[in-house]
């Protein structure tokens, strides 16, 4: 059973991968960069990989065509 069955779900779904990629961004890497007394490398770090995997995801979405 395939679970993305038209092309408007895999695109759909591509947006959706961006759209976290964006907001992990924002949350875990510039926000405590803008408030440096709650800077923590660790949190840091783990922002920037799951917003990469996130971006990655979306990116070998929108590369698969649907058949």
């Amino acid at each position: 059973m395939r679970i993305i069955k038209t092309e408007k779900q895999k695109d759909n779904l591509t947006k959706y991968l961006y759209d976290i990629s964006k907001i992990i961004i924002a949350v875990m890497v510039i926000g405590p960069i803008a408030k440096p007394e709650s800077f923590n490398i660790f949190a840091f770090v783990i922002g920037v990989v799951v917003s990469i995997i996130f971006f990655l995801l979306g990116q070998t979405l929108d590369k698969k065509e649907i058949k």
